[in-house]
């Protein structure tokens, strides 16, 4: 049986009738489900949802954001339905990824009042890289789903947000022109080749752009699934190749053989993302990891897997300060960002909200979405009583069964 599987079951890479009429992307894909095809359909619907070329949400505007959770629906009014399901959407039932959300808003927190603190100061360092908040893009595919700029748009928002963008391998734009686009630091997320010789072609390519961390994720080896895709029979638009890795096909047989062989081939940091229990975090660190990512992948792979919140506290006491760690998966609020911190995680990264200030405004929405949940964490931490991110500790969280209700006395 062979170890390569099509990315998220219909990243089919083709440039076949790339450059046929274009037609607005709502339309082709609106024809496509009401035909019951998809781009690789035998007929003249899947035939037509395969030659015409996507479109994409364009333009550059700062947004007014009431709430990162706002952009959802805002986004899908400008975004072809298929395309929007692809990214809002989780796998089967969407257990996980309502879960993500539920158990951050269970977390209290417990303020402390009268400290007479300065200001808040949201800087942070995370593996050497100086940040503006403790807060990150992550890696995800296929940003020209969203907007023309694709990761350019979205690398260069976030550097201007002055924080770090993490770049897919599953990118529709050249890592060095992505690379180049921001002016903040970068990271690679790295899906692994069968063929260890295109692994060593991209990680060089990598460390020649100028990225400084490696990502390495464990938890993607199979397609995702997503019922409302499979509904609308949407497929990956042709126009939109995966550019990098030229080729739709990854490894999807992992081991820690793998881990050597990153550690082998480029002198980078790797931080390892999907990292969801102690014990897979300690014997990460004991083989030399330089973070862990704490992260049910958004919800989008196995169904039913806990909220990332509640594994958080496990994989942090298994680390023990040795190396950061980082959680994804539901992050919305600046106060879901305090309770993070406060359960040990040293930064968070962002991910489908990004994508939704793309769409919406291309760099300049990105940078406003970081501008808007910095500003409720800098509040959160202004009311609580915490100066600094180092401040944000497992003190400020609510706990039924403490003594004085301070987690830290439980």
């Amino acid at each position: 049986m062979s170890t390569t599987f099509s990315r998220r079951n219909f990243l089919a890479v083709s440039t076949a009738g790339a450059a046929a009429t274009a037609l607005p992307a709502k339309t082709v894909l609106a024809e496509a489900a009401s035909n019951g095809a998809t781009a690789n359909s035998a007929g003249p619907a899947g035939a037509a949802a395969a030659s015409a070329k996507y479109v994409q949400p364009s333009g550059e505007r700062s947004l007014v954001i009431g709430s990162l959770d706002d952009l959802e629906k805002r986004a899908s009014e400008v975004m072809s339905a298929g395309a929007f399901a692809f990214i809002a959407s989780g796998a089967d039932n969407q257990i996980t990824l309502r879960a993500n959300r539920t158990e951050l808003d269970r977390v209290r927190l417990l303020p402390t009042y009268l400290v007479n603190k300065p200001a808040p100061d949201l800087s942070t360092t995370l593996l050497g890289e100086k940040l503006s908040m403790p807060i990150i893009t992550a890696p995800m595919g296929a940003h020209g789903l969203a907007h023309e700029s694709a990761e350019i748009g979205s690398a260069r928002g976030t550097g201007e947000a002055g924080t770090l963008y993490t770049m897919s391998t599953a990118a529709n734009e050249r890592l060095e022109d992505v690379a180049e686009a921001t002016n903040g630091p970068k990271w690679f997320q790295i899906y692994l080749h069968d063929d260890r010789a295109l692994s060593r072609d991209l990680l060089k390519r990598v460390k020649n752009a100028g990225f400084t961390g490696i990502v390495f994720t464990i938890d993607a080896f199979a397609p995702g699934a997503s019922d409302d895709t499979v509904r609308m029979g949407f497929s990956f638009p042709p126009s939109l190749p995966l550019v990098n890795s030229n080729t739709p096909y990854f490894k999807s047989r992992l081991g820690w053989d793998d881990l050597k062989f990153l550690q082998d081939t480029i002198d980078l940091p790797i931080v390892m993302k999907g990292v969801i229990t102690p014990e897979l975090a300690n014997t990460a660190v004991e083989r030399g990891v330089a973070g862990v990512q704490v992260s049910n992948h958004g919800g989008r792979g196995l169904d039913g897997v806990p909220a990332a919140i509640n594994l958080l506290p496990g994989v942090v006491e298994a680390v023990n300060g040795r190396v950061p760690v980082i959680m994804d998966s539901g992050i919305r609020r600046g106060t879901d960002v305090f309770k993070a911190l406060a359960y040990g995680a040293d930064a968070v990264a962002l991910g489908r909200p990004v994508l939704y200030g793309l769409a919406l405004g291309g760099s300049a929405g990105v940078k406003s979405v970081y501008e808007r949940i910095g500003q409720e964490l800098e509040r959160a931490m202004l009311i609580a009583g915490a100066s600094n991110v180092d401040e944000i500790t497992i003190d400020f969280i609510y706990d039924d069964d403490a003594p004085n209700k301070r987690a830290s006395q439980g």
